[in-house]
């Protein structure tokens, strides 16, 4: 996207919007809402709402208990909380995600646990064209 480099997970080596990236390490704790026009990494927790311009990273340490909101997300560690990826959400074989889904594409690795009910949005006209329902760990 933009012309940059992307590493495995579809995240722009070079940064999203200005060239930026923003990291929240392994042990950081935000108790809050986070609100981002660049990439974010979370491999910490954080407790409160996200809502990103760019692409969303939740790595196998990381842990997000609200909602988040952004244009594209790669979940691989723990999520307790609603996800409305405009664009495409990946779920890893690490991932466990309880909530809502609400996206454009979505990729679920086997060995990822989700717990909650998807809506799969066409993006020319963002009207819903399915609606699944699931409660178990992909295959």
């Amino acid at each position: 996207m933009f012309g940059n480099k992307e590493n495995k997970n579809g995240i722009s080596l070079n940064g999203g919007a200005g060239h930026a990236r923003n990291n929240l390490v392994k042990g950081t704790v935000v108790d809050g809402n986070i609100t981002s026009q660049s990439d974010i990494r979370i491999d910490g927790t954080v407790n409160g709402n996200i809502q990103c311009q760019a692409k969303l990273v939740v790595g196998p340490e990381g842990y997000v208990e609200g909602e988040i909101t952004c244009q594209n997300a790669v979940i691989e560690g723990k999520l307790l909380g609603n996800i409305r990826a405009e664009e495409r959400l990946k779920l890893g074989k690490t991932a466990s995600l309880n909530g809502k889904i609400t996206t454009g594409s979505l990729d679920i690795e086997p060995g990822a646990s989700f717990n909650g009910a998807c809506e799969i949005i066409n993006q020319d006209s963002n009207y819903a064209t399915t609606t699944v329902t699931a409660e178990k760990e992909a295959e």
